[in-house]
């Protein structure tokens, strides 16, 4: 009996050194969508209202409704009257995820940049700035980011701002 439980028990641990030496990490299904830093540090722009097409978080400050847009920007809509809002505003911010407000200031991410933001009613403006606060984004599949989309196959001074499908 102790003879066929070793045996059993060394078959077992035999099998488990079984070793496959292949792997397929396929590639994502996603390509970058590349922006200069100097273009990236001037895109932030406000725009007439713009429709809303993939809304992510929505914040409220006072009567007016922030909705962000993803990896687009922030649509501003006073929310005075519930039953009729009205859009007022489109802040363009390429590669915006995330949005969040402390005493008047918008603060949002530009792609990596955390970018501070004030907005009177009728003008917006650029408190500051701080640059590569985020990491570049990766592609929404998860998969494996081909060589020629890294940092030091691309050309100078991008940034990954959004990821589109092939």
């Amino acid at each position: 009996m102790k003879k066929l439980l070793l045996l059993s028990l060394l078959l077992l641990m035999l099998q488990a050194c079984y070793y496959e030496d292949w792997y397929y990490d396929p590639p994502s299904a996603y390509k970058p969508v590349l922006m200069e830093r100097e273009v990236l540090e001037n895109s932030i722009k406000l725009l007439p209202p713009q429709p809303i097409e993939n809304y992510g978080k929505i914040y409220t400050k006072d009567k007016l409704l922030y909705i962000n847009e993803f990896q687009r920007g922030v649509h501003i809509i006073d929310n005075s009257n519930p039953s009729s809002p009205k859009a007022l505003a489109f802040i363009s911010i390429p590669g915006n995820v995330d949005i969040s407000i402390k005493n008047n200031i918008i603060y949002a991410d530009n792609a990596t940049d955390l970018v501070a933001l004030k907005y009177d009613g009728a003008n917006l403006s650029e408190v500051d700035r701080n640059r590569n606060v985020f990491p570049e984004p990766g592609p929404p599949d998860g998969l494996r980011v081909e060589d020629i989309y890294s940092k030091q196959n691309r050309p100078e001074n991008t940034i990954i701002i959004k990821w589109e499908k092939r």
